[in-house]
């Protein structure tokens, strides 16, 4: 079976959950790390698309910034159910469920997990996660998840073709993240 979509939670996955507020309750910062987007970038060489899917949008802008697809779940009806998700995955990106993979690690991605046939979760992710998880993955949230899930991808063999190193710097010379590091 191929892996065509694949979609990413992002806070604790890609991230170890934690965010920094303000007095005021304001989210003032989160901890990515980089060689995340760069399996990200792999992924997309690979053939696979991904989007980010997260029920916070303060993500949104670091996804503008990685020219990634973003969706909130609460950007229509403050839901978190991810899986409402599925069908429009299906039409936008032509693929079907089967052809799907999700990681998530929090209770309210239990309904992707229910959705979907491939789906992985970090190891610190709550018993209830990762008992419905296909894959659970020996890195934890914000410590590569996405480096060893392109690496299970090659293992399972839901990708066959590798990522070309110069596929991959093209990708990264795109983002406007790696423009503002000049």
């Amino acid at each position: 079976m191929k892996i065509k979509l694949l979609i990413l939670d992002i806070d604790g996955v890609m991230t170890d959950g934690t965010k920094v507020y303000d007095k005021d309750h304001n989210v003032l910062s989160k901890r990515f790390m980089c060689k995340d987007f760069t399996a990200i970038k792999r992924f997309i060489a690979a053939g696979v698309k991904v989007v980010l899917l997260s029920g916070d949008s303060w993500n949104r802008r670091m996804a503008e910034k990685r020219q990634l697809p973003f969706y909130c779940t609460r950007d229509d009806d403050l839901s978190l159910d991810k899986s409402k998700y599925v069908s429009r995955f299906e039409e936008e990106f032509g693929v079907n469920r089967n052809e799907m993979a999700f990681v998530g690690d929090d209770y309210f991605d239990k309904t992707m997990f229910d959705a979907l046939n491939v789906t992985f979760a970090p190891a610190d992710a709550p018993k209830c996660i990762k008992n419905y998880a296909r894959h659970v993955l020996d890195a934890k949230g914000g410590e590569g998840v996405i480096v060893e899930m392109y690496d299970k991808f090659i293992e399972y063999g839901y990708i066959t073709m590798h990522a070309s190193m110069n596929e991959v710097l093209a990708l990264d010379a795109k983002e406007l993240t790696s423009a503002e590091m000049k």
